[in-house]
């Protein structure tokens, strides 16, 4: 350009020396990596630590690096998603749910409640001897933006337990570092598991995910709390230079300020049930219908089509489902 307009052109050195005058906050920003800018050179006002066990907890969603196969055929069924509770003092995993459906607000419901509530039915059930002595209502909960965590539903319950739900601030990412780097490790563990789809095309290379699949899901269920339980709660954690379990014991029974053995859940069909989405529905003389499944007992029958006393209109009652046991 410069020898097209007769304009002596500038010397290589000066080439270079402007180019190595750009920021890399700069040069990040204008690739197209503003977020890693931020992130990495951006100042961050204090750390998003808590001081005891539940004090706060994240939540969010993955889509699982695994190809499954289903019981019967050992045929591919896909990959599975996980929603995943963490305690922010503590970095313990404090609660999940596994499902082959799409994040959603029942996926947040169940994982909150197999936080509170405790696991030795859980982990006998998956034949794992092991502890995970973790339960009982945390102070807040900590979820980003979507709308599966902005349910009235969940409001609701929240209120109900006495549980502040809190929101991630739009395009603060470092507000849900903790939760995020816990599925990341989480991610790098299943890469070693048959069928894994890595996470990039880079790392799978030539590698065929559903033709090497050979976990069915309650196999991968089992595999991944055992991993949870018996590896990634009792090894060092870099960030707390100690493992999870261990700061969970300081945090309830030691330090300067114990908060004690946290109240264990007596009644957890009713956490249960009090958690699930809600649905409002008239009832029929075929009972009601929620996603094209007709639902029916002898207590609805004398709710029928009965009428609403102020409105006159049909009355709606409120009805939950529990997805693992929709019969």
């Amino acid at each position: 350009e410069c020898l097209k307009k007769n304009i002596t052109p500038p010397g290589k050195n000066t080439i270079r020396n402007r180019i190595h005058k750009l920021s890399e906050y700069e040069v990040l920003k204008k690739r197209g990596s503003e977020s890693i800018a931020r992130t990495k050179f951006l100042p961050v006002p204090g750390k998003f630590e808590k001081s005891y066990p539940l004090q706060l907890i994240q939540i969010d969603h993955t889509k699982v690096d695994i190809e499954l196969v289903d019981d019967e055929h050992r045929k591919n069924i896909g990959r599975p998603y996980i929603t995943v509770a963490i305690d922010v003092y503590s970095r313990m995993i404090v609660g999940y749910y596994l499902s082959l459906n799409p994040p959603s607000v029942t996926s947040v419901a169940l994982c909150i409640t197999n936080s509170i509530l405790p696991k030795e039915k859980l982990l006998m059930d998956l034949d794992i001897n092991t502890n995970w002595n973790v339960w009982s209502f945390p102070e807040t909960i900590h979820v980003d933006n979507g709308a599966d965590f902005r349910s009235e539903s969940l409001k609701h319950s929240g209120l109900l337990y006495g549980i502040n739900i809190e929101f991630r601030p739009i395009r603060k990412t470092h507000f849900g570092g903790h939760i995020e780097s816990v599925i990341k490790t989480l991610m790098k563990a299943t890469h070693e598991i048959p069928g894994t789809t890595f996470s990039n095309i880079q790392q799978k290379g030539e590698y065929d995910s559903s033709k090497n699949a050979s976990m069915t899901f309650s196999e991968f269920e089992k595999w991944l709390i055992t991993f949870i339980t018996k590896i990634y709660h009792k090894r060092i954690h870099s960030e707390i230079n100690m493992t999870p379990e261990q700061l969970w014991e300081i945090g309830l029974f030691g330090g300067d300020a114990p908060i004690g053995l946290l109240p264990k859940p007596s009644d957890p069909q009713t956490i249960l049930i009090d958690f699930l989405p809600l649905f409002t529905r008239t009832i029929q003389k075929n009972g009601v219908n929620i996603d094209g499944i007709n639902y029916y007992d002898n207590l609805l029958r004398s709710r029928i089509n009965l009428l609403d006393k102020i409105t006159g209109k049909k009355k709606k009652f409120i009805f939950k489902r529990d997805p693992r046991n929709i019969k």
